[in-house]
């Protein structure tokens, strides 16, 4: 009981960031079955392709803003503090411009150059928006939990995730919903949620004198982040959009499906990732990194357990699951859910050693491991989907993991031998 109490002391945050993380994931889990059932497995697919691009940009925001607000804003004395959140904002407003820029030039170029499909021409106007709307959002949960406005995030994403299921089951509703009406009213709703963030932040004086000498700090601590943010995306993603061109938009839709019912864990993990780097940045300033080893090796026991009964679930109640959710069609993709089954167990174990070693500040060695994943990825992709399908997919997403855990394990050699003495 002193243990868990312990536990508890030094995680006061997670109620609510549980909470707010069971919008989040049940709202992208409720989003996911309308748009399978209402668009079908293979505009299902080309909508999961296009989503990748907010995704993509998403990686990108949490290496070059998320983190350092994170990691380095907990590790300001008190009068400093106020002044490094205006700074962050302003990196934030113009990131989200500049991504919104890139998104709508890189829809205009591909669909001009690559893309023959009417559903991806679709889309190419309200990308950006759907970009810009979702980083805004982001940022703005982030940043409340950071400074300990809890209820505030939580507030801020029932706004969104209401509004984009109300809207989206209103247009299923009328017979009315495609590919482009879905991402419309997701953009729409991130856009409301946003207006809400822009209310509720504190009084905001941006000094741009100071600008250069704050994106100089927080270059030095993301810049081996950013890099390892787009690696991560590769080498992550690859695999599945070579599936997508190998197999094609329904394997990308079945994927997606395996995807959204796993994200269940995605409660946990996520929620984990609103406050244990601030909390994990906290002690191991004040305290020392034996108190941080303890500190994770403590959220590790717990998160572990819950982690692992959840997937034994999921597994054993698989074709109930399926069926119930997505209809006795999509049953025939149980072996797809076993796959991400399996990949979750090593998601985690990877959650916690990153975690360890972006609080001691040791992000290269995050860019060499996603490097080394991410050639694996580029070099035997095709090979691999091509010669073994599905099988080939998921073989290589954990084959990624544990070559990043490998090496994570390797660069904080020096750190383990100090815990462990």
């Amino acid at each position: 009981m002193k243990k868990l109490k312990h536990i508890y002391h030094n995680n006061r945050q997670a109620p609510i960031a549980l909470i707010d993380q069971g919008v989040v994931s049940g709202a992208g889990f409720v989003t996911g079955v309308l748009l399978a059932r209402f668009l079908g497995l293979s505009s299902y697919g080309v909508f999961a392709m296009s989503w990748l691009v907010v995704l993509f940009f998403g990686s990108i925001q949490q290496a070059f803003l998320i983190a350092p607000l994170q990691t380095l804003l907990p590790k300001k004395q008190e009068h400093e503090r106020d002044a490094f959140m205006n700074m962050m904002f302003l990196q934030q407003l113009i990131f989200a411009l500049v991504v919104a820029a890139v998104t709508f030039l890189f829809c205009r170029f591909s669909s001009l150059m690559f893309f023959d499909s009417l559903e991806l021409r679709s889309v190419e106007i309200i990308m950006p928006l759907a970009v810009l709307t979702f980083v805004m959002n982001e940022f703005f949960r982030k940043m409340f939990f950071v400074q300990g406005r809890n209820i505030t995030a939580l507030v801020l994403d029932i706004i969104s995730y209401s509004t984009q299921i109300v809207g989206l089951v209103g247009v299923a509703y009328l017979h009315q919903l495609n590919l482009q009406r879905a991402i419309i009213i997701i953009a729409l709703s991130n856009s409301i949620s946003s207006t809400y963030g822009i209310l509720k932040v504190k009084r905001i004086e941006f000094h741009f004198t100071a600008f250069g000498a704050h994106l100089k700090e927080t270059w030095n601590y993301s810049g081996w982040l950013i890099g390892t943010s787009l690696l991560q995306w590769f080498s992550g993603n690859f695999f599945i959009v070579t599936a997508g061109g190998i197999l094609g938009p329904v394997a990308v839709g079945a994927i997606r499906m395996a995807q959204n019912i796993i994200g269940v864990l995605n409660i946990l993990f996520l929620a984990m990732e609103n406050f244990i780097p601030s909390n994990a940045a906290k002690i191991y300033h004040d305290k020392g990194l034996k108190n941080l080893y303890a500190y994770l090796r403590q959220v590790m026991m717990v998160a572990g357990a819950i982690t692992f009964m959840l997937i034994l679930c999921i597994v054993i109640f698989s074709r109930q699951i399926i069926d119930v959710l997505y209809g006795h069609d999509y049953v025939k993709y149980e072996h797809v859910l076993f796959g991400f089954a399996l990949l979750y167990l090593f998601v985690f174990t990877g959650l916690l050693l990153r975690f360890f070693i972006r609080t001691v500040e040791k992000n290269r060695d995050i860019f060499i491991s996603y490097a080394l994943s991410a050639g694996f990825s580029l070099l035997l992709a095709a090979p691999m989907v091509s010669t073994f399908g599905m099988s080939g997919v998921f073989a290589g997403l954990i084959l990624t993991q544990v070559i990043v855990q490998l090496w994570y394990l390797y660069s904080l050699k020096s750190e383990l031998v100090v815990v462990w003495k």
